[in-house]
């Protein structure tokens, strides 16, 4: 128990370093916060925490070796990734809003659906995320310990990113806080262009 608690631990830093770490699923989940209410956000949060558990399943399987040694594959998740990418950032960049009296009213209102699928595309097509997982799989869990171990690590990992996520969106639309995002114009801009950017050097880095 004593050594499986020891995986555990260094399983939980390792994850939620990789958490705190700012990416392309950071910066649409702090766009689709300010850009919607609560309980349509959180439809990213579950896309994303999705995908990071289909990746998992993968891992826990002995399938996601199999996609790493595979330079099509890989290759395809990034330029099908950067191009997704590239899509979402001129879809922000397009997008319209009012700021009245710091509330916002927005043109485009996405629904809590269209943001799992949008959550879930963004992570699933995010390279990072496979070969995060298969690294975290293959260097700190041992082949000695049990599988139904390994899914109790999965499904911790699956919860923090969701609950992660899920706090993000919640803290971000905090009626003072929101005020002040939403105060700086250019916020959406910035947002879209930064997607624009991981998207550009994700394609970039195949050649």
């Amino acid at each position: 128990m004593e050594l499986y608690l020891n995986e555990f631990i260094i399983i939980a830093v390792a994850h939620f370093i990789a958490l705190l770490s700012p990416g392309a699923d950071f910066v649409y989940l702090i766009n689709t916060s300010i850009s919607n209410k609560p309980k349509v956000a959180i439809g990213a949060s579950l896309g994303i925490a999705l995908s990071n558990g289909f990746y998992i399943m993968l891992c826990l399987l002995g399938y996601a070796t199999i996609l790493s040694q595979s330079d099509f594959l890989m290759g395809m998740i990034r330029i099908i990734g950067g191009g997704y990418l590239l899509y979402q950032g001129i879809r922000i960049l397009k997008t319209k809003n009012d700021i009245i009296n710091g509330d916002a009213a927005y043109t485009n209102q996405s629904t809590f659906l269209k943001e799992i699928a949008r959550g879930f595309y963004l992570s699933f097509l995010n390279p990072k995320i496979s070969i995060f997982y298969i690294s975290l799989f293959a260097l700190a869990i041992s082949k000695e310990t049990p599988f139904m171990v390994q899914i109790l690590y999965g499904i911790w990992m699956f919860l923090l990113v969701f609950l992660w996520d899920s706090m993000i969106v919640l803290l971000l639309n905090k009626k003072r806080l929101k005020k002040k995002i939403l105060s700086f114009i250019h916020m959406q801009k910035i947002l879209g262009l930064l997607l624009l950017a991981i998207g550009s050097g994700l394609l970039y880095s195949l050649f």
